[in-house]
Parts: C-alpha cells; sequence; structure tokens
C-alpha cells in the first residue's frame, strides 16, 4: 500500500464498503432462498406421493393397465426420475423410469417425515391408503433444485455487479477532481527539488488544497530569498576560509612537530625503563652473588636465617625488574619470536614439573589434559611458550588455597600445516569478580588492590603474556565467577612440524593397568596418557575401592597397578601395607605417583614384586619408561638415531674449537647417515672447504684466533659468485645485536646450545632437503622476520647469579637426554669435562684478576660449551651468566660475585666427579 496510488485507494475505499454489503445481504438472501428451495422441493415431493398413493388406491381394477398408466404418468412430474408399486399380499410389482438407485442415508424432513437419500436424489415410500399390502415409491432427481439455486445465485452476482458499479461512478468523478490538483502541486515541488524557484502553475485546486497551493508558492518565494541570503553567505565565508587557511597550514606543522616530540617521547620512556632496570639490577648482582657466597661459610641459625631473607628480597626484586624488562622490550618493538622445533607436550610437563614443589606445599593436585587429536610435534617458540604457561600456572596454584590446577591443551581448527590450540589453565580458587576482569591484562594491575594482599608482583605478567600471546598470532582470555575458581586460556596459532618422525610403535601396546586416581582430573589426564600408549586402562575413583576389592577378591585381572596418592594425603607413607597386600596377592608391578615420593620409597624398597614410585605429576616419559622397567620391556638403545637417516647423500662440515662439542654434533650427524668433515679452527675450516665441496657448515662462532665470523667472511669470499653454501651458527645464546652481526657476516640462520638431534635434523631438511630443489636463499633473505636495529650497545649491569639450590651438581640424566640417550658418549664427555677443569680453575681464576676480558670470555665460552652435554647444570648457568655478562660490555667490579659463584661450581663439580 505505500506505493499505491491516491486515486487506487479512494476506489478501493468506496468499493470496498459496498462489496462487503452487497456480499452480505447477497449472502443472507442466498440462504434464505436455499432453505426455501429446499423446504419447498421436499413439500411438494411429499404432496405428489400422497397424491398420486390415493389415486392409485381409488382404482379397482384386476390388471395392472390402470396402475401402469397412472406410473407413467407420475414420471411426467416435475423431478420424478422412477417410480414403483410393490404389492406384499399379491407378490406383484410394477415400475417405470430407471432403476432405482441404491440408497445410502435416510433423511429427517422439518415436518417430522423421512426419506432416502441416494446419490443423486430422495426417495419416498408410501402405502396406499386402506391398502397397507401395497407400497409406492418414488424416485425425484435433485436437478430441479439445482437448477433453482444456481438461478439464485446467478441473480445475486448481478446485483453485486449493478450495486458496486453505482458506487464506482461518483468514487471515480471525486478521485478526478482530487488527483488532478495533487499531480500539478508534485511538479511543481519537483522544480522547486531541481532549483527552479519561479512562480509556479496553478493548479486550479479548492478548499484544504487550495490553502496548500498557496503556501507552497509561499515556500518558493521565502527560499528565493534564502538562496540569495545564503550565497551571499557563502561568498562571506569563502573570504573568511582562504584567511584561515594560512593559520591551519601553521597549525599542522605544529602538531606534526608535537606527534614527532611524543613520539620521541615515549621511545626515551621505553629505553629509560629499560636501561633503569638493567642499572637497578646492578646492586643486586653484588647483593646476590656475595649472599650465595656468605651462605656456603659458617654461619649461625640465625645468620642463616637472616642471609636467606635477604636473599629472597632481593630474587623478589629481580622478579620484578625482569618483568619490568621484558615489558620495556616488548614496548620498544625489540622482542623477537623463534621458530624451531618444540614438544607442546613436553613443555605443559616442564612447566608443571618445575612449579610442583609450590603446589605440593599448599596440597593441590596438578593435572595435564592433552587430548589426542592435538598435535605435540609443532614450529614455534618455545621460550615464549613457556613463559606463558609459567606465569599463568603459577598464578593459578598462588591464588588457589584447595583444591586442583589443571591445565588442558584441545584442538581449535586446523587448516593445512597449520593449527590453532588453545591451552586453558584451570584452578579451584575464588574466581575474580567482573568489574577486576575488565582491566586484568593491563600494565600494573593487580588482582587484589588492597594494602592487605597476600601476593606481591608488579602486575605486569598478564600484561606481558597478552602481548607474547599476540605476537605469536593467537589470542588470551578468561572465564570466571566469583566463589567457582577461574579459567585463564590463550590459543596459540603454530604451525605442524611435517619433519618430525612419527612415534614409534610402543612396547606396551595391547597391555592393561588398573589407574586408581581420586581426583577427576589427575585421572582424566592418567587415562588420556596410558590411552595413548594403547593400554587397555581400567579405572577405580579412590584407593578404598581398591583396597575393598582386594579384600572381596574379585579384583580384576591386570599387567600394572598405577595407584596416585592424592594430594591432600597427611602420610602417604601410610600407604605401604596397602601396596605390600596388592604386590603380595597379585604380583604383578606397582606404579605409585605421590607428590612427596622419597619415604614412600624408602618403606617400599624391599617388595619382591618390582614396584616403584614417581613424584607428581607424572610426566609421559617418566611414567613410559617406569611401565616399561617394572614390565622387563625395555629395549637397548638402538644404535643410529631414532630421527633415521637423510634419505640422501649429505656432506656437512662442522667447525668448533672444543672437542667435545665437535665429536657430539659428529655423532649426531653421523648417525642420520651424513658425511661429517670436523675441523677444530677457522683455518683448518679454508682449508677443507677449498678442498671439498659441502652441503652445509655448522659454524662456532667464538674460537680462539680466526672466529666463527671471520671464518665466515672468508668462506663466502671463497665462493665467489658459485653456488652459496649455507652457514648456521652455533651460538650459546644469540642476543639481538649478536644475531646481526651473523646474519651480516654472510651467515644464513643459527641455532642456540646445546644443540639436539631435533634441532640438526629440522636444519638439515630446511636448508638441504628442501633447498637442493628450490635453490639456496640469499643472504638478505635469509632471516626476513629479524627486527629493525636496535640502539647502540652501552654498558649494562651484569644479570645476577640465578638461584641454583634446588639444582644438582651432576644430573646425569640430563647428560644422558642432551646426548640422545648414549650412556658411553655422556660418560667419555663428563671425562673430558673433569680433565679439563684441572686447568680451567686456575686459568680462569688468573685471567680474571688481570682484568684482561677477552681472554676471560674465550675461556668461559670454551668452559660453557662444555658443560652443555656433561649434565652438570649448575656448572653450566654459572658458566652462561658469566659469559653472557662479558658479552653485554658490565662493569669488571659487578663480575666479581659471577667469577666467584663459576668457581665455586667448579670445585663441587671436580669434588662430586672424584667422589
Amino acid at each position: 500500500m505505500a506505493h499505491t496510488s491516491l486515486r487506487t485507494r479512494i476506489m478501493a475505499m468506496t468499493a470496498l464498503p459496498a462489496l462487503v454489503a452487497a456480499l452480505l445481504i447477497g449472502g443472507y438472501t442466498l440462504a434464505t432462498r436455499v432453505i426455501s428451495v429446499r423446504a419447498d422441493n421436499a413439500h411438494r415431493q411429499q404432496l405428489i406421493i400422497e397424491s398420486y398413493a390415493a389415486r392409485l388406491a381409488a382404482l379397482d381394477a384386476d390388471d395392472g393397465a390402470p396402475y401402469e398408466a397412472l406410473l407413467r404418468d407420475l414420471l411426467e412430474q416435475p423431478d420424478v426420475r422412477a417410480a414403483t408399486l410393490f404389492d406384499n399380499h399379491g407378490g406383484w410389482q410394477l415400475h417405470t423410469g430407471p432403476r432405482l438407485r441404491p440408497v445410502e442415508q435416510a433423511e429427517q424432513l422439518d415436518n417430522g417425515a423421512s426419506r432416502l437419500v441416494t446419490d443423486s436424489g430422495w426417495q419416498l415410500m408410501r402405502t396406499l391408503p386402506g391398502e397397507d399390502s401395497r407400497l409406492l415409491t418414488v424416485e425425484f432427481s435433485r436437478q430441479g433444485q439445482y437448477v433453482r439455486i444456481l438461478e439464485a445465485v446467478l441473480t445475486l452476482i448481478g446485483v453485486i455487479t449493478l450495486v458496486l458499479i453505482l458506487a464506482m461512478l461518483p468514487a471515480a468523478h471525486f478521485a478526478r477532481r482530487l488527483t488532478g490538483p495533487i499531480r500539478v502541486l508534485i511538479d511543481n515541488v519537483r522544480r522547486v527539488r531541481d532549483g527552479d524557484l519561479g512562480a509556479p502553475p496553478r493548479a486550479n485546486a479548492q478548499g484544504e488544497l487550495h490553502d496548500l497551493e498557496q503556501a507552497l508558492r509561499d515556500m518558493v518565494g521565502a527560499l528565493d530569498e534564502a538562496q540569495a541570503e545564503l550565497q551571499q553567505n557563502v561568498d562571506q565565508a569563502t573570504q573568511d576560509l582562504r584567511e584561515t587557511l594560512e593559520t591551519i597550514e601553521i597549525q599542522n606543522i605544529e602538531l606534526d612537530m608535537a606527534r614527532k616530540e611524543a613520539l620521541k617521547a615515549s621511545q626515551i620512556k621505553s629505553e629509560f625503563l629499560a636501561n633503569m632496570s638493567h642499572e637497578i639490577r646492578t646492586p643486586l648482582n653484588g647483593i646476590i652473588g656475595f649472599t650465595r657466597l656468605l651462605e656456603r661459610s659458617s654461619l649461625s641459625e640465625r645468620q642463616s636465617d637472616y642471609l636467606d631473607t635477604i636473599r629472597k628480597s632481593a630474587e623478589s626484586l629481580l622478579s620484578i625488574i625482569n618483568d619490568i624488562l621484558d615489558f620495556s622490550k616488548i614496548e620498544a618493538g625489540k622482542l623477537s619470536l623463534e621458530h624451531v622445533p618444540l614438544d607442546l607436550h613436553d613443555l605443559i610437563e616442564d612447566v608443571q614439573t618445575m612449579l610442583a614443589p609450590l603446589a605440593q606445599d599448599k596440597g593441590l593436585e596438578q593435572a595435564a589434559i592433552i587430548y589426542s587429536d592435538v598435535p605435540t610435534r609443532l614450529l614455534g617458540d618455545p621460550l615464549r611458550i613457556r613463559q606463558v604457561l609459567t606465569n599463568l600456572v603459577s598464578n593459578a596454584i598462588k591464588f588457589t588455597e584447595r583444591g586442583s590446577v589443571v591445565v588442558r591443551a584441545m584442538l581449535e581448527e586446523e587448516r593445512g600445516a597449520e593449527a590453532i590450540i588453545k591451552v586453558a589453565i584451570t584452578d579451584t580458587g575464588n574466581g575474580l569478580p567482573r568489574e577486576v576482569q575488565k582491566n586484568l591484562f593491563n600494565a600494573f594491575t593487580q588482582l587484589d588492590q588492597s594494602a592487605r594482599r597476600k601476593e606481591g608482583g608488579t602486575g605486569l605478567g598478564l600484561a606481558i603474556c597478552k602481548r607474547l600471546v599476540e605476537g605469536m598470532g593467537g589470542e588470551i582470555g578468561l572465564d570466571s565467577t566469583a566463589g567457582r575458581g577461574s579459567t585463564f586460556w590463550f590459543t596459540l596459532r603454530v604451525e605442524r612440524d611435517a619433519n618430525a618422525a612419527p612415534e614409534a610403535p610402543s612396547a606396551l601396546e595391547g597391555l592393561s593397568v588398573t589407574l586408581v586416581e581420586a581426583n577427576e582430573h589427575a585421572r582424566l589426564g592418567l587415562y588420556h596418557m596410558l590411552g595413548g600408549w594403547r593400554l587397555k586402562v581400567t579405572e577405580l575413583q579412590a584407593l578404598d575401592t581398591l583396597e575393598g576389592q582386594l579384600e572381596a577378591g574379585d579384583l580384576a585381572r591386570t599387567d600394572f597397578h598405577v595407584l596416585g596418592v592424592p594430594a591432600s594425603m597427611p602420610e602417604p607413607a601410610d600407604l605401604a601395607p596397602l601396596v605390600e597386600r596388592l604386590a603380595a596377592t597379585t604380583g604383578k608391578p606397582v606404579l605409585i605417583l605421590a607428590a612427596h615420593a622419597e619415604s614412600l620409597a624408602g618403606r617400599l624398597s624391599g617388595l619382591a614384586t618390582p614396584c616403584r614410585v614417581l613424584g607428581k605429576p607424572a610426566t609421559r616419559r617418566r611414567l613410559r619408561d617406569a611401565l616399561l622397567e617394572l614390565g622387563g620391556l625395555a629395549a637397548p638403545a638402538a644404535p643410529g638415531s631414532p630421527l633415521g637417516p637423510l634419505g640422501k647423500s649429505v656432506r656437512v662440515m662442522v667447525v668448533d674449537d672444543h672437542p667435545g662439542n665437535l665429536k657430539l654434533a659428529r655423532v649426531f650427524l653421523e648417525e642420520m647417515a651424513v658425511q661429517v668433515s670436523a675441523c677444530a679452527s677457522g683455518e683448518a675450516a679454508l682449508a677443507a672447504f677449498a678442498r671439498e665441496t659441502f652441503d652445509l657448515v655448522f659454524m662456532d662462532v667464538q674460537m680462539p684466533g680466526m672466529d666463527g665470523l671471520e671464518t665466515t667472511r672468508r668462506l663466502r669470499e671463497q665462493e665467489g659468485e658459485g653456488p652459496r653454501t649455507p652457514i648456521i651458527a652455533l651460538t650459546a645464546h644469540a642476543l639481538e645485536s649478536e644475531r646481526r652481526s651473523l646474519l651480516a657476516a654472510g651467515m644464513d640462520d643459527y641455532l642456540s646450545k646445546p644443540i639436539t638431534e631435533t634441532q640438526l635434523r629440522h636444519t638439515l631438511d630446511q636448508w638441504v632437503l628442501e633447498e637442493q630443489g628450490s635453490g639456496a636463499a640469499p643472504a638478505e633473505n635469509a632471516a626476513p622476520d629479524q627486527p629493525a636495529p636496535a640502539a647502540p650497545p652501552r654498558a649494562q649491569s651484569a644479570p645476577p647469579p640465578a638461584d641454583t639450590t634446588d639444582l644438582p651438581v651432576i644430573d646425569p640424566s640430563l647428560a644422558l637426554r642432551r646426548v640422545g640417550g648414549r650412556e658411553a658418549l655422556a660418560e667419555e664427555m663428563f671425562v673430558m669435562l673433569l680433565a679439563s677443569l684441572e686447568q680451567e680453575a686456575p686459568g680462569i681464576n688468573a685471567v680474571a684478576e688481570s682484568g684482561d676480558r677477552e681472554a676471560l670470555l674465550e675461556r668461559v665460552h670454551k668452559l660453557h660449551g662444555a658443560t652443555r652435554y656433561c649434565g652438570t647444570p649448575r656448572l653450566e648457568q654459572a658458566a652462561g651468566e658469566l659469559e653472557e655478562a662479558l658479552k653485554q660490555t658490565v662493569p669488571d667490579q659487578d663480575l666479581e660475585p659471577l667469577v666467584a659463584v663459576l668457581l665455586a661450581e667448579i670445585e663441587n663439580v671436580r669434588r662430586e666427579g672424584k667422589g
């Protein structure tokens, strides 16, 4: 109706009431006529049958001829179709017309009589008056009744049509007189719209339309005057605008200068924040370093307590400064992300293992649930992912008093080689109100802003996590309800490691295990872990259930029993009697997972049945190794790399001044069927490069005499315009400035020590196997994602010595992991380290006292490289901290505590190594 013309609406408004009235009246008349026709028809039929029944009864004839004549006369009556006269006494019957139609039903008439209904009419039956033995049946057709009803309908249609015509004639005349002036007015309005403000034509309207026409003419006149005035104002405004353009241009220049000053001030602020963080670390070097040295001297209990308080306070301040430093790096855009192989499963387990003591002290249960469809062999930045996980999990433990902290990893989306993985950390703490959640990821925001808060911190942890996750292409958020715990989650947009070797079939496949774990989340995590090795898992929800089945003798047959001890259990050693009965009854291996495993392991050392106690949370590798050992399924390590051979002939040159590192890299590569040429110096590398052709070169950066950078430049000069050989740097920790210098010297990529088989294999796949088909990339494109050059380096403060009191002096398991499980190689490298320490300690001490920083850096670098694969974590950390401080041009006075810590750790390794 919105686009219907006014004429049509008037006609419709006139015709509609007339049509409705005609239909109502006609409908009523038609209904009355139909009822009347039906009643008259029934009455006429009744009269006909009664009349002819009387006439037939009046005949007194011996033969049937008079009756037949009268029945034929009956057929001439309106609507009569057939007639039958039946004599029960005489046994004869007379019929005229077509056969009678079958009767469908009986119909009651308004006068009380009834008639039989057929498919095309009615049948009436009547006994002859005075002769009950004779029955007259007459069948009437409906055609006559239909004709009369049709006549009534046609009459009604004609009347309705006539009424509509009579109603539409005056309506059409009225509409024409109304819409004519309106069309003229519309044309006048369109002329005004098009800018014609002349006198509009007359519409000759009357009444209200005449008033409208006059108002329109007045409006046109007013618009003409307003346009003239507006044009005058526009001319004046244009003149004013020209006069102010110069002022605006001056203001734009001033604003641009102010913007540049603001950006510069922001940059200065970020640099000031970073520099001040380093400067504040300077006094902490002395405090923490000399505090650790003082702790090794003879002190009273009170002095030790005071010293421990000083150390913890300094370390807390250091943690705050580190947060500020990370945040300032992110703000300044100087934080780069790596793209190296990683195992998400190992990352999650490492973080949980590292934070296990904190959770165990509070009686919290930890669990990791990694669903089977989640790819764990990925390419990304393991250091930053670990940093985010550590922050979120430690926060969850920190703000949870009882219950559990659960880490879940699930696959959100998968598109080709790219996957989006969601990691969620759920705790059972007090939860967070909505007003706190809004600003939680902002910098310097605390969960508890009151002065009575229990936990400290800078409020930068979650802000740093947000920036790191977003830098890796993901998102971070939380779901929390006050009083019901919180779930912090983040997504990782990562790439599958296409070169990762598939996991070998597990020797545990097909075996059965009974898993007893009271905590639902820990049980689910263990279930996924055991199910991934194709073990048949039977779950029990409590140790009481196991004890009840054991006493009843209906314990299910199984190959292993894995018992999880609740973290809240006051004394895990009380579990020993149950374990002894279980071992004696079933004779099957028992593996116990407990938060405090030491005391329980001592109680169970005398069992005849194999039994192992592992600390919670159980990691995948420790759990699998323990089950294989208990089941007698642990096979000796097969020779060769677990990653398998490359599948084609490859020649590689390895350049490193340290014989241990050189030997380890050679072992790793040769087990991949790579032809290796080992060189202990830059001069030897140049000679070998002149004699042979290599597919790849691994180059140590810091070597005595000709270092890795100079050697690389000479190699590039030897190449000339020929094919470019990829050169990969081997460095302990590439700082941003060092990375730029590596690429500028002609190197194509770098690996951070300690190197692993996986890193070497990934590098070979990327730079040899792939590029033999596509051609080597030019040096300037080797690292497209490197950030812009930073400000020139300045004197920085040394990082304070890290807390190594929780690390063992010698860790054989670490050495085995670093050398890929090769025990003989690990032992050989440790013996080489012990032999070198006899000269390294006095040499480092003498060089440090002489103040020769270059010589000291050379010695410390060599020692740091030697410790990478020998399982000496404390010595490795001390050497790494001192090497980093020397590279950062730290003042000499700040190096003293780092040198002292290094010498002390050398002595510790020598003492325990000889023991």
